[in-house]
């Protein structure tokens, strides 16, 4: 059975209005360029007193093109709670294959104006949409004039802010610049899944999260982390990102996430994860007593980082 084309989430009483903004972009992330375009979007529906309507899509093309890596920075329902924060009336989540080979004038006609009556658009400098990525910024302009906006890029040094820059900085362990370019430490909020037990037989309890093949993980290492429990407290931590090497040999990644100082049955519960500061690489150890070792010393040095913050 063929999936629906779109998924509508409403966010606000708004979302029923017979006009629209539509901030468009695969949003992957949602970084500071990403912010630029839908904070404009929120002004101009303000201004047409017209809702604000998000156009995504449910797995961003990105993925599609790369359907073995771990390669997607943020999953639906991170980006469905940011666009409401955001101010977003509607999110539009897209199935990317159903759309792709669509000319740009139908896109625009059909879908834009026909189904969600938009009389704006907000879009990057670089946005490109329909068959062979032919619809351009100045497609959109030729249809709705000056309400087709086009924001300029948001640098970040000397080059544009992309989801693929942040990538490869996560992809290295350079958490804190990609956090510069996110406007936020990265994180991942996935479900505390039951594990061996092996930290807790250690003196070190752990959640263990896995995450989905296409998600990406940071570079295999240990981080200083921030845990955001269910009741909303945030906690210091100490996150193993790996497959554990020296007590499981299942080669499975994971997200394993010591608190300090705390302690919780979280089994089955979704918890979010700031990575803040890579602190070493993955290693194998000799020895329990070994690796015992050298969690007593990420512990002391996820403190120092904390230390620095505060």
């Amino acid at each position: 059975m063929k999936s629906a084309p779109f998924e509508f989430k409403p966010l606000t009483v708004r979302a029923a209005m017979d006009k629209a903004v539509i901030a468009l972009g695969s949003f992957d992330g949602l970084h500071l360029g990403h912010k630029a375009i839908i904070d404009t979007a929120y002004d101009l529906a303000e201004q047409l007193n017209a809702s604000l309507c998000v156009f995504s899509f449910a797995t961003p093309p990105v993925s599609h093109a790369n359907p073995h890596r771990r390669i997607l920075l943020s999953d639906k329902s991170e980006r469905l709670y940011r666009f409401g924060a955001m101010g977003a009336d509607l999110a539009i989540f897209a199935d990317f294959s159903e759309i792709k080979d669509m000319s740009p004038e139908d896109f625009i006609e059909k879908m834009l104006i026909g189904r969600f009556n938009a009389i704006a658009t907000v879009c990057g400098f670089n946005f490109c949409f329909g068959k062979d990525r032919s619809g351009t910024p100045e497609v959109l302009k030729r249809y709705f004039g000056e309400n087709a906006v086009c924001v300029d890029a948001v640098m970040h040094g000397d080059a544009p802010i992309s989801s693929s820059r942040i990538r490869a900085l996560i992809e290295n362990g350079n958490v804190e610049q990609a956090a510069e370019m996110l406007g936020s430490p990265y994180s991942i909020a996935l479900p505390v899944s039951e594990g061996r037990g092996d930290g807790r037989k250690l003196g070190f309890p752990t959640l263990n999260q896995f995450p989905p093949e296409n998600r990406l993980v940071p570079k295999f290492g240990v981080y200083a982390t921030r845990t955001y429990l269910p009741d909303g407290r945030k906690v210091l931590s100490v996150t193993d990102c790996g497959t554990a090497p020296t007590l499981d040999s299942r080669q499975m990644v994971r997200v394993e996430t010591h608190m300090l100082d705390t302690s919780a049955n979280l089994y089955g519960k979704t918890v979010k994860v700031e990575f803040l500061r890579y602190l070493r690489g993955e290693m194998v150890f000799p020895s329990v007593e070994a690796l015992t070792r050298q969690v007593n010393e990420d512990i002391e040095a996820a403190r120092a980082v904390f230390a620095e913050n505060n």
